[in-house]
């Protein structure tokens, strides 16, 4: 497994664990979604999605040094544009369709959610698109 599908794989793993233990925990009831308990759990989020990332990054590094400081060739360029463009239609239609919590009365604290669930998704997406990428060989 290529250093880059590695950083795929990764970045869905961290994502799903840091912003599925957030978006779950509003989601059970256990912190009000419009509280400081849902601000201090997010920054406890992106803290710990940052820790992991650098770390587990830096053990994909170690474990294939030869190819985590090697530039992209064309196949690598070709994938990782592909699969940001996809990403950015994903984040796009999204972003758009939040007017589906607007139209029915969602405070600002909501539509705030929404749109980070709409990151999230999308961030998603172009680490799952890179990981078909690089398996089907594109």
């Amino acid at each position: 497994m290529s250093f880059r599908e590695k950083s795929a794989w990764i970045t869905v793993v961290t994502v799903l664990l840091c912003f599925g233990a957030y978006f779950g925990a509003i989601a059970a009831g256990w912190v009000h979604a419009r509280g400081l308990g849902a601000l201090y759990l997010l920054a406890h989020s992106v803290i710990a999605l940052v820790v992991l990332q650098l770390v587990l990054i830096l053990i994909a590094i170690r474990t294939t040094p030869r190819d985590g400081r090697a530039r992209h060739d064309e196949r690598e360029a070709a994938i990782l544009a592909r699969s940001h463009t996809i990403g950015y239609y994903v984040l796009l239609i999204s972003v758009v369709l939040l007017f589906v919590p607007v139209h029915f009365g969602h405070p600002p604290a909501d539509l705030l959610n929404f749109v980070l669930l709409d990151v999230v998704i999308s961030v998603l997406t172009v680490a799952v698109a890179q990981i078909v990428m690089f398996r089907r060989g594109a």
